[in-house]
């Protein structure tokens, strides 16, 4: 592994960034800290989040579903209905996915993130198994709790959708979704339902529950960034290194990302520190900036994609999920 080391000094702000590439496939975490850096929280998060520490977001009650009773009842423009136990659901073939999931109604910087290996069959083929009508276009989910949204069957076939089972080797906890839940790679929060009881094969595309209110929620996760460390608000003195760590995020794999501490006038690189190779799965970052004078200064990320698109400073938008440059304010002294 090839390691270069390179300061980069600007001038007119008075702060000197010190940045480490790793020339690799697979960059690993660098964890040594400069000796002169402030005692200060410069921990990433697990980068596959615990179950007990994954986000929650629901319309209703957690519903309480037993094992022994839960069918999963698939019914509409299908040739062989059926009512699957959960016992027959497990005997299916099954498939894993790594994935990043945001809620569609995450703030700028906001915790409601996680990452998850998820395990389950491939709802589009349980669907074939028992004889799609030619006619039929979308499959409707309809949940324990009263919610209720929809795939095509392009998406199902395009995205391989999952219907997950299993969370980092665990059943899915009923907090999230017990004892079934679709995994979309590359949506948002808003259409991975939990607690499914029924699939409802359709010819036309029905509403979701989020129609009436003006969420987008066919719109796929946007290039995003977060940054973990430092904490808002922070003090340091001038000339201490401060460690900046973070993570970005989209339907597209992340090629790099950059900060910025004069409003995006000008751009530092940083260090990917984690990540693997598949879309839909965010990556770990970090860099370290080392402040000669004192003042306020905000710090901002922003995040490239594969395809070359770069998160937008900001998103007016807000019912298709927002993606505005997080900020993190410190003073130096």
């Amino acid at each position: 592994m090839y390691l270069k080391n390179y300061i980069l000094t600007l001038g007119h702000l008075g702060i000197i960034v010190m940045v480490l590439f790793l020339n690799a496939c697979e960059s690993e975490k660098l964890t040594d800290q400069p000796p002169d850096a402030p005692d200060q929280v410069i921990g990433f998060p697990d980068f596959i989040t615990p179950n007990e520490k994954y986000f929650d977001v629901r319309v209703d009650e957690v519903p309480t579903i037993g094992i022994e009773a839960y069918r999963l009842k698939i019914y509409g423009a299908v040739e062989n209905p059926v009512s699957l136990s959960y016992e027959e659901l497990g005997k299916l073939e099954m498939a894993k996915k790594t994935l990043t999931i945001e809620c569609i109604g995450n703030p700028a910087n906001g915790g409601l993130i996680g990452t998850a290996t998820w395990r389950g069959f491939k709802v589009y083929d349980l669907l074939a198994s028992l004889g799609i009508d030619e006619r039929a276009t979308t499959v409707k989910y309809i949940c324990a709790d009263g919610y209720y949204t929809y795939n095509t069957l392009e998406e199902l076939q395009s995205a391989k959708v999952l219907g997950a089972l299993y969370m980092n080797d665990h059943p899915i906890p009923p907090l999230y979704g017990f004892p079934l839940r679709i995994i979309f790679p590359g949506f948002y929060g808003v259409r991975q339902p939990g607690w499914i009881v029924e699939m409802e094969v359709l010819e036309t595309r029905p509403e979701d529950f989020w129609i009436q209110s003006g969420w987008k929620t066919d719109s796929s996760m946007t290039i995003d960034s977060k940054i973990f460390f430092p904490s808002n608000y922070s003090k340091f003195s001038q000339g201490d290194s401060i460690k900046v760590g973070g993570a970005a995020y989209g339907s597209r794999r992340i090629s790099s990302v950059e900060l910025t501490i004069d409003n995006g006038n000008s751009w530092l690189p940083v260090t990917i520190t984690k990540q693997v190779d598949q879309d839909h799965v965010w990556i770990f970052w970090e860099a370290y900036i080392k402040p000669q004078n004192a003042g306020i200064f905000t710090i901002q990320s922003r995040a490239i994609d594969m395809d070359g698109r770069i998160q937008a400073e900001s998103d007016n938008e807000y019912l298709d999920g927002i993606n505005s440059w997080p900020k993190v304010e410190i003073s130096v002294f």
